[in-house]
């Protein structure tokens, strides 16, 4: 284990160049000392002072809020800073034995793959299908067509995606296009891996197949460093944990010590899942004392057993689930919805197949009332983006109806549908075009006609809802990307739409950020305003929403209640996305 400097702590040059001489870094595939980066035009450092060795076949994670510095870290790595991303670098940075201030990235390529958080933005545009978009590095590396078929093979099953090897790269599901722009990046086979965000659009089976992957290329001595939000995966999969905060070095050490660390609560980072609901069980004592607090679902089971082993385990982990998770119907005590005569939205017996031949919906039937909290879940290409087009008319049903507001959607304009329904897709960067945060929050109220005294009142008031106040003056693209999802959702919500439709809302926000579209929805149904959001995040789907609607294979496989689903219904959601944890522990306790 290699430790690293502490913006909160710092080491004398001395103790620096003691360490680094220990761990020998010059053999190491990355090695940072004392690097500073600022970007151009930036008054702040995004990297501040960071020393950190990573070892050969080592899965080392990095976490932090929003705009600490990970995806610089990453870039870092793969010399798109400072060779893209420009700005000043100080300090010594070497990847794979080459100094990424002197080495052209197109010399850094061939030592380190670096996969960013936007799928989309990677895809090459040069290649038709799957198949040869995975091959396309290697094409430009000129690896012997033999490897070169049996490194793209191995790729598209490693991912799960061999089935699409003949779909176009653009008529693939978000999730998909992040499977496949990560399957390209293992096909290089670099000695260093770095992934920004990678499970960002990914469903639980596939965030499980590639923790699978990442342990099966570090057992081959391939170093990986990995950008992300969820701790809870972070916990299963990393065997080293960096946190930053504000650019430095907060904690860096073996999984279980960083992820418990309690200036991660300090500073915003928070904790995974299963550590906040032992902290809670310990202060309810009902968590053995000098018990370490845990960080996997399976260690905060055993706990909550170990504290009371002749009581019903079932019963004690109940009892830790209604003390630390929200709970459904009736959330931080908003009232229940009480429904209208007239949904908001109505699907009936939906088909729709693209002109590619995919068909993406068939036979879908649902409706959403007023104070509904609805949760769209399902596998990547199940069909959830495709329905959530339908909910505003920007797609038509080729068989069935949509109806918004009692009016079929093939009878109006999808204009007057956003009047009723507001959608924030996965990339929020389509929906994005004003000069500043204000006047990109208040272009929405002002399309639709109101007046400029509400229209300035609902502008005022997204700004607060998602915490902008800080930066209204700013160039929406000038800020981290998770915050320009929270810009999107704000122009969004400023429209007071009746149902607000969220595409994988919590994609890249950190815990503080999570805890802001909780509040909203809880909110919005007590205005008896709808929301509906379609996630891969299943605990803040179960913290925040109350109905659950699955997905598979363009049909509902099932509709309920999460406070209602009985062992039958949670077997099936388990089968397809798995179960939050708080219905984990009760499923596998029953």
């Amino acid at each position: 284990m290699f430790e690293a400097q502490s913006g909160f702590n710092p080491l004398s040059a001395a103790m620096l160049d003691a360490r680094m001489n220990d761990v020998s870094p010059h053999l190491a595939p990355i090695a940072l000392r004392r690097v500073t980066f600022t970007y151009a035009g930036a008054t702040e450092p995004a990297l501040r002072d960071v020393t950190l060795t990573v070892p050969a076949g080592q899965i080392c994670a990095v976490i932090g809020r929003a705009g600490a510095g990970k995806s610089t870290l990453c870039a870092l790595c793969a010399g798109f800073v400072p060779h893209f991303f420009r700005g000043r670098l100080d300090g010594d940075a070497v990847v794979d034995g080459l100094s990424v201030a002197t080495h052209p990235i197109a010399e850094l390529v061939r030592h380190v793959a670096l996969v960013g958080s936007n799928a989309f933005s990677q895809i090459s545009g040069a290649r038709f299908t799957v198949y040869d978009e995975v091959a396309f590095g290697l094409e430009n590396l000129g690896v012997p067509r033999p490897e070169m078929i049996e490194r793209v093979e191995w790729a598209l099953q490693a991912l799960g995606i061999d089935h699409l090897r003949d779909r176009s790269p653009y008529a693939l599901s978000g999730g998909q296009q992040q499977r496949m722009v990560i399957a390209a990046a293992l096909a290089m086979r670099p000695p260093v891996l770095a992934l920004d965000e990678p499970t960002s659009q990914l469903d639980p089976p596939a965030m499980a197949e590639l923790a699978d992957v990442l342990r099966a290329l570090s057992r081959q001595g391939i170093t990986i460093l990995v950008a992300e939000h969820r701790l809870e995966w972070v916990a299963e999969v990393a065997e080293r944990v960096v946190a930053l905060d504000r650019g430095a070095i907060l904690a860096d050490g073996a999984p279980a010590e960083v992820l418990t660390d309690p200036r991660l609560c300090e500073c915003g980072i928070g904790w995974p899942r299963p550590t906040q609901m032992a902290a809670r069980a310990r202060a309810e004592g009902r968590w053995v004392p000098d018990r370490p607090l845990p960080i996997t679902v399976a260690d905060l089971a055993a706990g909550l057993c170990a504290v009371a082993p002749d009581q019903d385990a079932a019963h004690e982990r109940d009892g830790a689930i209604r003390s630390t998770a929200v709970q459904p119907d009736g959330k931080n005590g908003s009232p229940r919805m009480t429904h209208a005569a007239e949904p908001i939205v109505s699907l009936e017996a939906v088909h729709f197949t693209y002109p590619t031949g995919v068909e993406a919906l068939r036979g879908v039937s649902l409706t959403v009332q007023r104070g509904e909290r609805i949760a769209l879940v399902g596998r990547n290409g199940a069909g959830k983006s495709t329905l959530v087009r339908h909910l505003n008319g920007l797609l038509r049903p080729l068989r069935g109806r949509a109806l918004v507001n009692g009016v079929d959607t093939r009878t109006t304009t999808v204009a007057r549908c956003a009047r009723h329904v507001g959608v924030v897709f996965q990339d929020v960067r389509n929906q994005l075009f004003a000069r500043t945060v204000r006047d990109e929050i208040r272009f929405g109220p002002r399309n639709l006609g109101f007046s400029p005294e509400k229209v300035s009142a609902l502008t005022e008031a997204a700004i607060d809802a998602l915490d902008l106040r800080d930066v209204v003056d700013e160039h929406p693209y000038d800020l981290p990307h998770a915050r320009r999802r929270l810009v999107a959702i704000a122009a969004v919500l400023a429209m007071d739409t009746t149902l607000l439709v969220l595409d994988e809302p919590t994609a890249g926000l950190d815990s503080a950020s999570i805890s802001l579209l909780v509040r909203l929805i809880d909110d919005l149904a007590a205005r008896q305003r709808s929301v509906l959001v379609v996630s891969h995040d299943l605990d803040f789907c179960y913290e925040a929403l109350d109905r659950v609607i699955l997905m598979r294979e363009g049909q509902i496989a099932l509709d309920g209640r999460f406070a209602n689903l009985d062992n039958t219904q949670m077997a099936t959601l388990d089968s397809d996305v798995g179960l939050p944890i708080a219905l984990r522990l009760r499923y596998v306790s029953t």
